[in-house]
């Protein structure tokens, strides 16, 4: 697993990665809840998806 710390304190970390005709994209996983999957290209670097904490209603 990878943890990588950003400006916002979340800590990321990967779920999992799998290599596409794209490049290689990455599922993380912040311990207060958040996700985001990541597409990094022999270019860049991009955050395709990114959602906030998850709270169960009920």
């Amino acid at each position: 697993m990878v943890i990588v710390s950003t400006p916002l304190d979340h800590e990321w970390r990967t779920t999992s990665r799998h290599r596409t005709s794209e490049g290689v994209v990455r599922y993380q996983r912040c311990r207060c809840g958040a996700w985001r999957i990541r597409l990094a290209t022999p270019r860049t670097t991009t955050v395709a998806v990114s959602a906030g904490r998850v709270r169960a209603v009920g």
